[in-house]
């Protein structure tokens, strides 16, 4: 079985982000909304995610050939050359390019969580990542098996509907700090909140989002990460940028 970058199960509960609501409410008017990381991957600075990007890759750790570490997996793999990352197989299996994705999803996180900056304002400071955070999600969250599916649920978002206003199927369950399960109709998500931070540079708080995507019946499996953010404090979330 491949390992992980971040050395976690995806099945493990998360545990809580590493600073506390008050003491990022302390920060205010000093260093802004201090970045949060989720302390599952044991992160006390921004200067440990460097280490870690550039750190080898554990044995087991799909990656393609040639590539070593993060940084290397990020410029062969990353958004804008995804199509490069076939670990040197033109005929690579379903299961092992899901395999690599894992692998490049981790080293998103931690660049992002690297990059981030505190913010100078929050719509999202007091919200809690547990399952009373359904109603607010965007349509995009569902999974997109076509084109015209992720097509449906951008329109669904311009029209101001949320995820739960386009399937009424869905049920959402904590399964510890910052990890909540929702299932519908032939699917199962697990959400992570991996942090809180700018991570785009325009002053407001955002939230790190992975999605781990599971069809009840078949083989399917895949990895997503959003940028999420609100407007209002009693907002519905939108995405800001989707990594992956």
């Amino acid at each position: 079985m491949f390992r992980s970058v971040l050395m976690l199960s995806v099945t493990l509960v998360s545990a809580p982000l590493v600073r506390s609501y008050d003491e990022q409410a302390a920060q205010v008017g000093k260093s802004g909304y201090a970045v949060q990381y989720n302390s599952r991957l044991n992160l006390s600075s921004a200067s440990e995610i460097g280490q870690r990007l550039h750190a080898a890759f554990a044995e087991g750790t799909a990656h393609p050939a040639g590539v070593d570490d993060c940084v290397q997996m990020l410029a062969k793999c990353g958004p804008s050359s995804q199509g490069n990352c076939n670990g040197g197989s033109p005929h690579l299996s379903d299961r092992d390019f899901q395999a690599l994705k894992a692998t490049l999803a981790d080293c998103l996180i931690l660049s992002e969580l690297q990059q981030a900056i505190p913010a100078t304002s929050s719509h999202v400071a007091e919200l809690k990542w547990d399952e009373h955070v359904l109603p607010l999600l965007p349509p995009q969250f569902a999974i997109d098996v076509s084109a015209e599916s992720l097509r449906k649920a951008e329109a669904a978002a311009t029209r101001g509907l949320s995820w739960p206003d386009i399937d009424k199927s869905l049920t959402a369950s904590a399964e510890g700090p910052d990890q909540i399960k929702v299932e519908g109709d032939g699917f199962r998500e697990r959400l992570i909140l991996w942090g809180r931070g700018d991570f785009n540079g325009d002053g407001m708080e955002d939230l790190l989002v992975q999605s781990l995507d599971t069809l009840t019946e078949g083989t399917y499996r895949n990895t997503r990460l959003f940028i999420l953010t609100r407007k209002s404090a009693g907002g519905k979330l939108f995405i800001v940028r989707t990594l992956l």
